[in-house]
């Protein structure tokens, strides 16, 4: 739910600070790098310590950040709380999807309960974050955030410890380390690539698609605040990615996952360029399709990874994995922002949909080589 209040109240936070969207962009890029550079540490702790003690690290860390971007009174400290916001979001990818790729049988299914979760608080993130910030302000709604973030955490704290020990041989020489992940590097490169391309999409598209629903996208409801309407048309856009994660993780455990991250990324093409084009209803029907089809795709890839790494590298390389997704597809925030200050904010998604162009071509040779080795 955090991660979209952001993108939703981005215009009563330029009015009330008086900044531009360039500026707004630059700070949700270092919330977004922050989110991905902390999967890389805790990739490796994910392999050594209790997911329950990183998991209540991780709620409180989101209440106490909350607290601090709901105080903020200029950009350096609104940017110094969505850090802090980042660093303790980050946590949970990588320990999560360590946890579920050790311990179900089918993984795609496994990955697609979890994603179910997480797009329940992306789609609900909006129009909740909409209703509180519309009626008492959005620094309110930040704040209102912080309790049950601290509440979770405690309750964390009072699950018994709980993890997977990695298994070490004594004497083992770096290279021997190394010689495991040999095998799997060209197709782990390949998925780490799209990865980041689908990255820069997804941080694109939840930072400027609310603003653009609400503004510019021709979409208007007599007396309704615009905070809300961007919230409520952002939450049921996000709705059909619900869906979009259990389909990709009931799919993955059925078909050959390249198969479906090809086809996943191949259809967010035409869809971005729609919802360039269109305005109205048919513009949210095509912000709909988008998340279908994106959020289709992450179940895949999490499966992925767990299929072209070896179980003792899993939260390192889901670290990395993360970083990719969220680190350096940050960057895309403000390279974003500097296109909606000089082209409009509806350029954002034609340029989204020349990124998902590229991934789209660097899946097929990850299909090609899953063909050729007849791999699942």
């Amino acid at each position: 739910m955090l991660e979209l209040a952001y993108g939703v109240v981005l215009v009563s936070v330029a009015q009330e600070l008086g900044v531009t969207f360039l500026v707004l962009g630059i700070i949700a890029n270092v919330f977004g790098f922050a989110y991905g550079l902390t999967a890389l540490p805790v990739g490796v702790l994910a392999d050594r310590i209790s997911e329950t003690r990183l998991l209540a690290v991780c709620a409180i860390g989101m209440g106490i950040a909350a607290v601090v971007v709901s105080l903020a009174q200029g950009t350096v400290s609104l940017g110094i709380g969505l850090c802090v916001l980042g660093v303790a979001l980050g946590l949970f990818h990588p320990v999560g999807s360590a946890f579920v790729s050790r311990t179900v049988t089918n993984t795609g299914i496994g990955f697609a309960y979890l994603g179910v979760g997480g797009n329940l608080g992306l789609a609900l993130g909006p129009i909740v974050t909409g209703a509180i910030a519309s009626g008492f302000g959005w620094r309110v709604a930040y704040g209102v955030f912080a309790i049950p973030r601290v509440i979770l955490g405690l309750l964390f704290l009072r699950l018994p410890e709980r993890h997977k020990a990695v298994e070490t041989k004594t004497g083992s020489s770096v290279d021997a380390a190394s010689e495991s992940l040999r095998p799997y590097m060209v197709p782990l490169g390949l998925v780490l690539l799209v990865t980041v391309m689908i990255g820069l999409v997804y941080r694109g598209v939840i930072t400027f698609l609310p603003s653009y629903l609400s503004g510019e996208a021709g979409l208007s409801i007599a007396g309704m605040d615009p905070v809300m309407l961007a919230g409520s048309f952002t939450t049921v856009a996000l709705l059909f990615g619900v869906a979009g994660q259990f389909v990709g993780g009931y799919l993955s455990d059925r078909h050959r996952r390249e198969s479906i991250a090809l086809v996943s990324s191949a259809v967010s093409v035409p869809a971005l360029i729609a919802v360039w084009c269109f305005g109205g209803v048919g513009m949210l029907g095509a912000a709909a399709t988008f998340a279908f089809f994106h959020f289709m795709s992450q179940p895949v890839f999490n499966g992925l990874i767990a299929d072209y790494s070896p179980d003792r590298w899993r939260g390192r390389i889901y670290g990395i994995y993360f970083f990719c997704a969220f680190g350096v597809g940050s960057f895309s925030a403000s390279l974003l922002g500097f296109v909606v200050e000089t082209h409009g904010v509806e350029t954002v998604f034609l340029v989204c949909a020349g990124i998902a162009l590229m991934a789209t071509f660097f899946t097929i040779p990850l299909l090609l080589r899953a063909m050729r080795k007849n791999t699942r």
